[in-house]
């Protein structure tokens, strides 16, 4: 009964929006792309997977939003120049995806920023604005290194302070382990932006999806299991389904019509990219649907309807430990809901998701290499593993996915909630936000990441075992890169232990984070851990960091001492000088030998040429 009185009220408060007073409208966001196509991406895009992930985002960018994309090399080309987004502007895009292309001498950086972004120079800010910025390299102006080096150094001390002043977001996307992660993460962080980082170019498309809800996020509807609830309110919707090779995606229909790619119905267009189908539905059925043969968590149903979710700013990053305020609205017709009457009986949330480890998120592989020498006990020196993927501390589980209510503020007319941070760890989270009306859901995905100590130290025991029968301290250092530079870090790992035992082990400049550390231990026992470490921050600044110190008992049993080696006799200083000096008289007396025998020669010949004259 609860659910008829629900529907019905929600029927008839219905007729009641369009004449509902209402707040004016939001200002859409500006959304500015950057694509690199200077010749280094023959080889990191070889197959050119820079078209698709922009058809992705050509699909999936809301109407209304304001978008324009440019190509950039030496020179910057407009691809299509900013304007609303509506189905012309889509249309015009698809068609010069083509254009595309790897053939560019150099990658001016510094140009395309200030191309893309002259007109917002010239006026102040209405919505967000958003600039994206796709590239594989360095900044690279010229053959001569000077002015690409003073490039650079523009980008950082005027370009960043003009994109502040003027409240643009740099979202920025790199490719392979040739960028330059430094200005990439300054752009980024300096401006509260994102970054994502790839090292091939098969994870685009979702890093441009990513990028895409962080700047102009669409509606969706939620998927649970593979399942979607599609309201009569929805005039189109899109599936993106990632799939894998050779994978296949289908569609089940609420009444149980199955759709495919071999197998359309009127209304349908299904558009199979590398990597991912997009299929678009006008006017579906109401009710229930289901994906089949795919199943992903990056996979979204966007919608197309007058009743949407908005969500107020998100920062991108924030401290472990601050409470960011959150907030989201129903709006009809791009307007604010405001009837208490429907606002009572909605229900919103904002489920959290820690994001397991991505290359977005930024952390270049490396190889593992030994550490330098280092000083202390003569044991097997400890080893490092350096650039490995992104790990929870080694003492706490990763953290699961939460869930907060968003209660409804009666002045503001918005849900609204403050997100709980002290008890998430440090990383990439992803935020749904969800209203539930009952007969009907709307939701809208962003993303922030909470950021840890510069540099935070876990510690944990290894036992004796059949795989490495020696007993270890193992070390994990792990940098947080949007507050330090990791390459800048330099200190020391000092290791006290029973009898007086001590470790120390350096950590010089230039290791890649996170790095992994284990000093080999011969005896059970309490063994305590400190550090120290110096850095510069982004911004170029001298910090200094001490960790906090760790604790570690070992029990384990001392294996056997292996036999002594038999000694061997002492050496005879006496008969070594007797054998010494022997040696040198008759070497001696074989070169005096040699000698004569030459100089008798000598003088047998002269006297023979004598007597012939």
């Amino acid at each position: 009964m609860a659910s008829l009185r629900r529907a019905r009220l929600l029927s008839s408060i219905v007729l009641l929006w369009l004449i509902a007073v209402q707040a004016p409208l939001a200002a859409p966001a500006d959304v500015r792309l950057l694509i690199d196509v200077s010749g280094s991406m023959r080889q990191n895009d070889p197959r050119n997977l820079r078209a698709p992930a922009l058809q992705l985002v050509n699909e999936l960018i809301p109407a209304g939003a304001i978008a324009g994309v440019w190509l950039f090399a030496e020179q910057t080309e407009v691809l299509i120049p900013p304007a609303p987004v509506d189905d012309a502007w889509k249309k015009r895009l698809a068609g010069r995806l083509a254009r595309i292309h790897s053939r560019g001498l150099f990658t001016d950086i510094e140009r395309a920023i200030r191309t893309a972004t002259e007109d917002w120079t010239k006026t102040p800010p209405e919505g967000e604005r958003h600039l994206i910025l796709f590239t594989d390299g360095l900044v690279d102006v010229s053959k001569d290194e000077a002015e690409s080096a003073a490039s650079r150094e523009r980008i950082l001390s005027e370009q960043i302070e003009s994109l502040k002043s003027e409240g643009v977001k740099v979202h920025a996307i790199g490719l392979s382990d040739q960028i330059d992660e430094p200005l990439m993460r300054l752009l980024a962080t300096q401006t509260d932006g994102w970054l994502e980082v790839a090292q091939d170019a098969e994870t685009l498309q979702r890093l441009f999806l990513r990028v895409l809800e962080q700047s102009a996020p669409p509606t969706t509807v939620p998927i649970q299991g593979n399942r979607f609830e599609i309201d009569d309110q929805v005039r189109e919707f899109t599936l993106l389904a990632f799939r894998p090779e050779g994978g296949q995606s289908q569609l089940t229909a609420p009444d149980g019509e199955r759709i495919r790619a071999d197998q359309l119905t009127p209304g349908v267009k299904w558009r199979a990219e590398v990597g991912y189908d997009l299929v678009t539905l006008s006017n579906p059925k109401p009710g229930q649907w289901r994906i089949r043969g795919v199943e992903d968590p990056d996979n979204r149903v966007v919608i197309v309807t007058d009743m949407d979710i908005e969500v107020a700013p998100v920062p991108n990053a924030v401290g472990l430990g601050e409470l960011p305020q959150l907030e989201s609205w129903l709006t009809d017709h791009g307007q604010p809901v405001e009837r208490t009457e429907l606002l009572q009986v909605l229900a919103s949330r904002v489920i959290v998701t820690p994001e397991s480890a991505t290359p977005a998120l930024g952390q270049i592989q490396g190889a593992a290499v030994p550490t330098p020498p280092v000083v202390g006990e003569n044991v097997t020196p400890p080893a490092t593993e350096e650039g490995q993927p992104p790990q929870p501390p080694l003492a706490v589980p990763p953290a699961a996915t939460a869930e907060q209510t968003m209660a409804l503020d009666q002045a503001t007319k918005r849900f609204s909630t403050s997100l709980q941070t002290r008890t998430l760890t440090p990383g990439v989270y992803r935020l749904d936000f969800v209203i539930d009306g009952g007969t009907f859901q709307r939701q809208l995905t962003r993303r922030l990441k909470i950021k840890g100590a510069p540099l935070t130290v876990d510690y944990e025991g290894q036992q004796p075992s059949e795989t490495d029968p020696f007993a270890a301290l193992l070390v994990r250092l792990t940098a947080e890169p949007d507050l330090v530079e990791q390459t800048s870090l330099s200190g020391y790992l000092l290791a006290r232990g029973p009898d007086g035992w001590t470790e120390v082990v350096e950590i010089p400049k230039g290791k890649r984070f996170p790095l992994t550390v284990k000093i080999p231990v011969q005896h059970p026992g309490e063994y305590r851990i400190s550090s120290h470490f110096m850095g510069r921050t982004l911004t170029g600044d001298l910090t200094e960091i001490q960790p906090e110190p760790g604790a570690l008992t070992l029990d384990f049993a001392v294996p056997p001492a292996e036999p002594a080696v038999e000694a061997t006799q002492p050496v005879s200083w006496l008969w070594l000088l007797v054998y010494v000096l022997g040696g040198n008289v008759l070497l001696g007396g074989l070169l005096a030998l040699t000698w004569w025998l030459m100089t008798r020669s000598r003088s047998s010949r002269n006297t023979a040429k004598r007597t012939r004259a």
